[in-house]
């Protein structure tokens, strides 16, 4: 196995992913202000998607019910806005330091990109500043790059919220693993 840090930097594990997700690029250093309204709901979402996977972990279909009620009203009270509405499902490796996705739309390193991706099972919707590490070739038929890009710091209640989407995809694949047996 790899060494996680010479793999892009990444300290974490990582999955595999289909993610429905958007992307803007940002200036760098730019501030999205936070209102003490939208710190609080950013927390609660937190918290609120830490019991929805310990709850998905004890029975699928009540964590899938949690998060689909969670999503819904997100969805009725307006939190969402124009990008979180145009997500595209793209393949993804995830991990709680960084995002690699596939593209049509190649970016430089160090570029500056603001991430909104929806987190499946529990339909989690999470925004996150990120910056571009590299851009590659992809070999996929709907794609042309895989960028790869890494979290920027000072953001830990949401990538807190992706480490718990990548160890619930990470126990979802060593049960399926262990059933096959």
């Amino acid at each position: 196995m790899a060494d996680l840090e010479d793999d892009c930097g990444r300290g974490f594990f990582r999955v595999d992913d289909e993610l429905r997700l958007s992307w803007i690029k940002v200036e760098p250093d730019s501030i999205t202000p936070l209102t003490d309204r939208n710190m609080e709901l950013h927390n609660l979402n937190a918290h609120l998607h830490t019991l929805i996977s310990t709850a998905f972990g004890n029975s699928a279909v009540v964590g899938e019910a949690l998060g689909l009620l969670n999503r819904k009203i997100e969805l009725l009270s307006g939190e969402e806005n124009d990008v979180s509405l145009n997500l595209k499902t793209i393949p993804a490796n995830v991990s709680g330091s960084g995002l690699a996705f596939a593209s049509n739309e190649p970016l430089t390193q160090n570029e500056s990109l603001e991430l909104t991706m929806l987190l499946l099972p529990v339909n989690a919707a999470v925004r996150v500043r990120a910056s571009v590490v590299t851009c590659s070739d992809y070999r996929g038929d709907d794609w042309t790059y895989w960028i790869r890009s890494k979290f920027e710091p000072k953001q830990e209640v949401i990538t807190e919220q992706i480490v718990q989407h990548v160890n619930l995809k990470q126990m979802h694949s060593l049960a399926s693993r262990h059933k096959k047996r």
